[in-house]
């Protein structure tokens, strides 16, 4: 029996303008997430950064960073430093001028990768003039996977959740585990809306999701922005396998095994039986 892969996900709580010390609080849950034996440590959307999609955007332009700049290097020593590899949210430089919402793997050896851009980006809220088009650029529709440790990872940002297009293009893409990296509010969602999406998802195509969440209230915009996602785990049969409370700041661990992910592909092997091709039309009349 081989054995378990042991990944971690990590909440942060809220952001002012100053990143330093949610780079602290980051860095301190990854060496403890990799004290206790995790392999891979997920961090959040944008972690830290303060959420501010509805506020004007040349206000906080200056929030993106390259792949050279300081959260990377942060992050990046943080890995080398615990031996577990990092999966965090950041707002990556474009040529447009208008960055990516990214999720970016630093491994221990030092090396860098981009795993996603955030392929959805959800409009203005009721009474808001902006939302995260105007902040951010919209990633190539494309879903891809990176080799960690055993485990074949795949990332999807907050919002690109909701599709499960995204969920079957990561399986496709030969996903074990998806990473969703979570921020910002969502206050129409009905309770519990948010893990029995991700719950749903693991189940239908047979892949461990794990959930790292920020939480928390923020003011640094002068207006209360509530964080409302959670940090949690599923398997790939849907079982609930951790979740943390709302202001946990601890990690939350979770063993992947292998052979738990043979049988959920074995017993309710969903995404196998697509019949519909993986790209199609859809033709609608107007009378």
């Amino acid at each position: 029996m081989a054995a378990p892969f042991l990944a971690a996900a990590l909440p942060i709580g809220p952001a002012g303008r100053d990143p330093a010390p949610l780079w602290r609080e980051a860095e301190a849950g990854i060496a403890a997430a990799a004290a206790a034996g995790a392999g891979l440590v997920v961090l959040p959307e944008l972690f830290a950064l303060p959420y501010v999609a509805a506020e004007a955007p040349g206000d906080w332009a200056g929030l993106a960073e390259g792949l050279d700049g300081p959260t990377v290097t942060a992050v990046r020593e943080a890995a080398m430093d615990s031996g577990a590899a990092v999966l965090f949210g950041m707002a990556l430089t474009h040529d447009s001028g208008q960055p990516f919402n990214a999720a970016v793997l630093a491994r221990p050896n030092g090396q860098v990768e981009v795993l996603a851009h955030k392929i959805h980006l959800p409009p203005a809220g009721p009474g808001d003039a902006y939302g995260e088009p105007d902040h951010f650029t919209l990633g190539e529709p494309l879903v891809r996977t990176l080799q960690v440790g055993p485990v074949k990872l795949a990332a999807l940002i907050c919002y690109d959740r909701r599709f499960p297009e995204c969920w079957r293009a990561a399986a496709q893409a030969g996903a074990e585990l998806v990473a969703v990296l979570v921020g910002g509010p969502a206050p129409s969602d009905p309770e519990g809306l948010f893990a029995a999406e991700l719950q749903a998802s693991a189940r239908a195509n047979a892949v461990y999701a794990l959930a790292a969440a920020r939480y928390g209230t923020e003011t640094v915009t002068g207006r209360p922005v509530r964080h409302d996602g959670e940090t949690l785990a599923f398997g790939p049969d849907g079982a609930l396998l951790a979740r943390a409370a709302r202001a946990d700041r601890r990690p939350l661990l979770v063993a992947l095994h292998p052979e738990r992910l043979a049988k959920a592909r074995e017993t309710n092997a969903t995404a196998a039986r697509l019949r519909l091709p993986r790209q199609f039309e859809v033709a609608s009349c107007l009378n």
